[in-house]
């Protein structure tokens, strides 16, 4: 919600005409439907009229027909909340972003799909004296991938007696159920980016994460424990060091070079935290298997994941050749009244999105492993 002077009022008031056109008629700015009650009485609502001169938006009060149910404090404490659940549970969402992977959609809600293109690579290049010499030409190809931008949402709702009796206290409303609706909604978001949930498919597209995407690259490594959950003693944690190499390997093999990150299930923080040489010729060091690993040439980083299911790694490439996070509108909440206005209904939603990448020959910077048994795709599809 902008920051505005509650004098700041237009006489205009914003009409009550259908989401959709709501949403066309301001740019998608869904500040329009966060309606709140000033001192005075007036209902009003804050929304983007512009840029100010050194290019921060610019915001302004208008009047609405309909009375508003919450003060500007109850959405102050709603955005508050909504922020704090969502970044606990966003942790590999917003490592992308923090990569610089995030990529803006302006105004997705107007939208159902992006539609964007791969190419074929060029071909290698000329070395010669003086240019004149003629490279190889190249004739680029094309192919156009779709990708549907569906709404992540919870819903909830409060009476207008639960919110009176919060008004005779002069006490904000109970949030809880917001908080917890925004974890909910961070969860999906996070769970959709690592793929483990089944991906999202609406008419020729689809959102995969790193886990189901198709072009990614898989393998199986060695499982450290027997089937009764004990440590196998001929497992020894160079083995685990030697099948991520491997997996750099595949990736550089495919073109894609690093950074990595790995993302793994919470069972191998046992193991990863373990000394290094634990079991080894006797020897035990206070290097831990993690920290040894990170010794590892593009390797930037190695992250539990609880999203994760059991015995689950992921390395992936933190770079826009591989994966961006899609921004087409961050975790808000918005709300509207029912029943004469004896309900005020909540949806805290977003469009918070995976977008995979692959080359034109289907070269992906991800490394999905699991341990022990192989990879059906059924399995691969929903691990």
């Amino acid at each position: 919600m902008g920051t505005v002077a509650i004098s700041n009022v237009s006489a205009t008031p914003v009409k009550n005409n259908n989401v959709i056109d709501m949403i066309n008629a301001y740019g998608g700015d869904v500040g329009v439907f966060r309606p709140f009650r000033l001192p005075d009485g007036r209902s009003v609502v804050t929304h983007r009229v512009g840029t100010n001169p050194d290019g921060t938006p610019k915001f302004a009060n208008q009047l609405i027909t309909n009375a508003a149910t919450l003060r500007r404090e109850d959405w102050l404490q709603v955005d508050a909340t909504v922020v704090r659940a969502a970044t606990r549970r966003l942790r590999f969402f917003n490592d992308l972003r923090a990569n610089g992977l995030g990529v803006d959609l302006p105004n997705a809600l107007a939208k159902s799909a992006w539609q964007y293109e791969r190419q074929s690579n060029i071909s290698e290049a000329t070395v010669s004296m003086d240019g004149v010499r003629r490279s190889d030409a190249s004739r680029l190809l094309y192919d156009a991938e779709t990708m549907p931008l569906p709404l992540i949402h919870c819903d909830l709702s409060f009476s207008a007696r639960e919110i009176a009796i919060s008004r005779s206290g002069d006490s904000p409303i109970d949030i809880s159920a917001v908080a917890e609706a925004s974890e909910r909604v961070a969860e999906k978001v996070e769970r959709m980016a690592l793929g483990v949930d089944p991906e999202f498919v609406a008419g020729s597209g689809a959102v995969y994460g790193v886990c189901n995407y198709p072009h990614r690259l898989t393998r199986i490594f060695t499982n450290p424990w027997n089937a009764d959950g004990s440590r196998d003693t001929s497992w020894q944690p160079g083995i685990l060091q030697r099948e991520i190499l491997d997996a750099r390997r595949s990736l550089n093999d495919h073109r894609h070079y690093g950074p990595f990150v790995i993302y793994h299930s919470p069972d191998f923080d046992e193991i990863l935290d373990d000394d290094y040489n634990i079991n080894f010729n006797g020897l035990s060091t206070a290097l831990t298997l993690r920290e040894r690993l990170l010794k590892i040439d593009q390797l930037q980083g190695i992250k539990t994941s609880e999203f994760l299911p059991y015995g689950t790694f992921v390395m992936v490439e933190m770079s826009p050749s591989t994966i961006q996070a899609v921004n087409g509108m961050d975790i808000t909440t918005i709300q509207w009244q029912t029943e004469g206005g004896f309900e005020s209904h909540f949806k805290v939603m977003c469009i918070l999105l995976p977008r995979m990448k692959s080359d034109f020959n289907g070269n992906c910077g991800v490394l999905h492993a699991r341990l022990g048994t192989s990879l059906s795709d059924d399995e691969a599809a929903n691990p």
